[in-house]
Order: C-alpha cells, then sequence, then structure tokens
C-alpha cells in the first residue's frame, strides 16, 4: 500500500479526503484524465487536500483536470477552492444553479461588505475573479456550467473498467426547481440593507437543498455522490426530489459518497433500497466543529446495518483525555473549559480494474467505521473482503 503510487492508466479511482472539517473527492477516469469535487485543506501542508494529493502522485492538475465541481458554498466543502481551480488552468467549473442567482451573485459581489472570512462567499469571489481573467485572456472554459436535477454534466468515452471503451456520463441529481426558489429566498435575506449598509455575518443555508449529487455513470457501473443533500420530507426538495426522478433503467450504484457525514439528516432509506447495490461501498467523512459531532453513535449503527462495507476518513465523534488530577484542577483554575483539537486526516482510495474488483485502501485516520486503519481490502462482486 503506497499513497504515491498512481493509478494505471486504465483505471478507475475515487479518492474521498477529510480532515474532520473538510471533504474533497477525487476522480480518476482513465488516461490521466481528473475530476475535483468540493475542496477542503490538507492538515499537513495547508493547502488544498487535492493538489497535496497530485504533488504525491506526480499529477499535473493545469494539464490533467477536466473539471472541478463545487457542490455547494458550506465551508467544510470549499476551503481552498479558489487555489484549487486556480491551479487546474484548464478545467471546466461546475457550480450549483442556485449559484447562479442574482442575490447570490449579489453577495458575492459584495465582498468586503459581507463578513465572509469564515464564509465559503469569501472563495467564490476568488473563483469569480478567476473566470474574469480567463475570460480576458480568451482561455478555453471561461464559462461555468450550473448543475441542475436531471443535467448531463459530464459525456466522454473512457478506457477503463475491462472493457475498451465505454461511455462516461456524469448527471446531476439535483437541486431541484423547488430548492433553487428556496435558495433565492434565503439568500435575499442574507443581503446587507443597501441603505444602512451593515455588515452581516454570511451565514449557511439549512436545510442544505442546493447541493449538487451526481450519479457517475460508466456503462452499467455507477457511484452515487450525495455531497451534503439533506431530506425534511418535502416531496420537492432533497433526496425525496431526486428518488421521484429516478428511473430503475438508470441501474444501481456500486459505491456511494454517504451524504452530510453519515447524520440522519441524509438519509432517506429509498436511497439505499432503490438507488443502491446490495452491500455496496460506503464512504463518509467526519464533521468537528463548535460542539457538533458527527456522525453519531446512532448514525454509525444505521450504516453499519445497511452495509458491511462502510468506510470513514477519520476517527468519528469527540477524544477525550485522562489528565492527573492535579493538572485537571490547575486547567479548571486558569480556564473556563478545554478542548481537545485533533488534527485528523485520512483518505479513502478505492481503484476500481474492473466492475466486479475494487482495492480499498486507507489512509492515515481512515477506517472501517469504527475499526483499525491502516488496512487494505480487497473486493470481490459484492465487495467481501479478502
Amino acid at each position: 500500500m503506497n499513497l504515491n503510487c498512481p493509478p494505471a492508466s486504465n483505471e478507475l479511482e475515487i479518492s474521498i479526503i477529510g480532515p474532520g472539517y473538510g471533504e474533497c473527492i477525487i476522480i480518476h477516469l482513465g488516461g490521466e484524465r481528473w475530476l475535483i469535487v468540493d475542496s477542503c485543506i490538507d492538515v499537513f501542508t495547508r493547502e488544498p487536500a487535492a493538489l497535496a494529493y497530485f504533488k504525491k502522485i506526480q499529477v499535473n492538475p493545469a494539464d490533467s483536470v477536466k473539471q472541478v465541481i463545487a457542490t455547494h458554498w458550506h465551508d467544510d466543502h470549499i476551503r481552498g477552492f479558489a487555489d484549487t481551480f486556480e491551479a487546474c488552468s484548464s478545467a471546466q467549473l461546475v457550480l450549483s444553479e442556485a449559484l447562479k442567482l442574482d442575490e447570490m451573485l449579489q453577495l458575492v459581489s459584495e465582498g468586503t461588505r459581507t463578513m465572509v472570512n469564515s464564509s465559503g462567499v469569501n472563495e467564490l469571489h476568488d473563483v469569480v475573479k478567476i473566470l474574469l481573467d480567463r475570460k480576458k485572456k480568451k482561455v478555453p472554459n471561461d464559462v461555468p456550467v450550473f448543475a441542475v436535477q436531471g443535467n448531463r454534466i459530464w459525456d466522454s468515452s473512457v478506457q477503463i473498467l475491462g472493457s475498451t471503451t465505454a461511455r462516461c456520463e456524469i448527471f446531476s441529481l439535483s437541486p431541484s426547481h423547488s430548492a433553487i426558489l428556496a435558495s433565492k429566498i434565503e439568500f435575499a435575506k442574507l443581503l446587507p440593507d443597501i441603505a444602512k449598509r451593515p455588515k452581516r455575518w454570511v451565514r449557511s443555508i439549512d436545510p442544505n437543498h442546493a447541493a449538487v449529487a451526481i450519479r457517475l455513470q460508466i456503462g452499467s457501473f455507477s457511484v452515487l455522490l450525495g455531497a451534503d443533500l439533506e431530506e425534511d420530507g418535502n416531496p420537492q426538495t432533497g433526496w425525496s426530489a431526486v428518488i421521484s426522478s429516478y428511473s430503475p433503467q438508470d441501474g444501481k450504484s456500486s459505491m456511494f459518497k454517504v451524504p452530510h457525514h453519515g447524520s440522519n439528516t441524509g438519509h432517506h432509506p429509498k436511497v439505499w433500497e432503490e438507488m443502491l447495490a446490495g452491500e455496496p461501498i460506503a464512504v463518509l467523512t467526519p464533521f468537528q466543529m463548535a460542539g457538533t459531532n458527527l456522525p453519531t453513535k446512532e448514525d454509525v449503527c444505521r450504516l453499519k446495518q445497511l452495509t458491511p462495507n462502510c468506510f470513514i476518513t477519520a476517527r468519528p465523534g469527540k477524544r477525550t483525555v485522562k489528565r492527573d488530577h492535579a493538572v485537571e484542577k490547575m486547567i479548571k483554575e486558569v480556564a473556563k473549559s478545554i478542548s481537545v483539537l485533533d488534527a485528523l486526516s485520512g483518505q479513502v482510495r478505492i481503484r476500481f480494474k474492473t466492475a466486479d474488483f475494487a482495492t480499498i485502501e486507507l489512509f492515515g485516520d481512515a477506517r472501517i467505521l469504527d475499526l483499525p486503519a491502516e488496512q487494505t481490502y480487497v473486493s470481490h462482486k459484492k465487495s467481501k473482503h479478502k
């Protein structure tokens, strides 16, 4: 198991990186063609995780990355996105249709008038500047693609999964038109008052129905990437809207990037029953910030019941430390509270040689959900491990 080893030209690779706060998915479509979905920061190099990984496997993102996708604008999915997009100088940009709204564009253009230091708006502001610069230089792919439910955002021929040539398509499963309308209303609430011009903290919109869930289809083989798409029972938004537009002819996915860090808010039983094959490979990233720890114990139990092939990029839950009584007493005297901040970082790398054969490698803190890390598993057919 060697992290620095690049995939073979005919291998499909899906790498999911999650450092405890953040998420990035890196996809090799064969023939040195790569896609990047979302961005987070490498906890060791402090650079975008995708760029750090490409350095290790000696891939030049300027030539090899063909598409960069931002599923939504929340901090934990977009940190370092502008730097990533700038480095991928020939890549096409894909954004949620919700980010095309006039209200969102105004938020981005407001720049310093909004309190964006901890907001994805800051990244989007920089992305717009990069696009304008590319337009000025008349370079290819200077116009972004906006994803909406049912759109095909990628279409090409590939030579992977043991076939000579197969059609490769990527479909955006969300956001629905109803979700886009809801986003328009929410973005309008965030705009500063034009007359008074106060600074306003740009917060996240919940529940997150504007995220871009994706289905990657290669021949009859498919992968489902759930982003942070949530579910609240509204048939016109979230996973309910995805399921209503799903056709059995689309086939069932063998691999699933579990949405919203395994939280119950991103769960819909019909996704597992109708859209996923039996015992799929499932991968999630944890979320640890401001007292929120995902997945919860209940989430872990639910996921383990749904598939035995569930992996997580870093250890879930809050870590506790046992200290000497005297040390503990001194801490309480000088501080209100103390928290342990883990430099959690891990990568789940899945490489498919054929549709029925996948090698799963776990690096850093990545592990089978609640089992030890640093192991390699090989799947045959229903992802049974050797």
